[in-house]
């Protein structure tokens, strides 16, 4: 048991160091694209697909809350995975089609091979001229595909969804984090 144990703290470990390694730039562009969006007024649309949701929720509470330091909300609002749809998959995409306008962003996560609702959402956002963010896995086959020229793909080298799941939350923690060094720099002097 103890080798079982010893061997996920690795697994983990060595994705961390290859998500390092290989996502440094896609994070940039990402956050980029997240601060430019918030600084013009536009609004942030997030989701996940299955255990992925958790991470989108708790990135739209920290984008509202704040997680370095106190200050004023982001315009970023999770959207809801149990809405009444009328058809499970269009769940999240019947949320964004009222709502979303080009100069806003969907920021969608995807652990898995596959996250019907998230290329929904993605189909939604496209045809409301919105730009995306996917934080997805080596294993998915859907969101990829559905990437402008000008949307940013932080792909996780993990085709195992738990450690993709782990880092999902690791990237939304540091695209908050990032967000608020850019738009709120005095704070890093303090």
């Amino acid at each position: 048991m103890q080798q079982q144990v010893k061997s996920i703290f690795t697994e983990c470990i060595q994705t961390q160091i290859a998500a390092a390694d290989l996502l440094q730039d896609s994070l940039m562009q990402a956050a980029e694209l997240l601060v430019n969006t918030l600084l013009s007024g536009g609004k942030v649309f997030c989701c996940g697909e299955r255990m992925a949701h958790a991470s989108a929720r708790h990135f739209a509470h920290i984008m509202l809350t704040g997680l370095d330091f106190e200050r004023p909300p982001f315009a970023v609002t999770a959207l809801h995975a149990d809405f009444g749809a009328r058809e499970h998959e269009y769940t999240f995409a019947q949320q964004i089609l009222p709502s979303g306008q080009a100069g806003d962003l969907l920021i969608v996560l995807n652990a898995s091979a596959t996250a019907p609702r998230v290329c929904r959402a993605m189909e939604a956002a496209v045809s409301r001229g919105m730009l995306i963010v996917a934080l997805t896995s080596e294993a998915d086959q859907q969101v990829a595909g559905l990437m402008g020229p000008e949307d940013v793909e932080i792909r996780i080298p993990s085709r195992n969804s738990a450690r993709v799941s782990e880092l999902l939350l690791q990237l939304v923690n540091m695209l908050c984090s990032l967000s608020e060094q850019q738009i709120f720099p005095q704070e890093l002097d303090t």
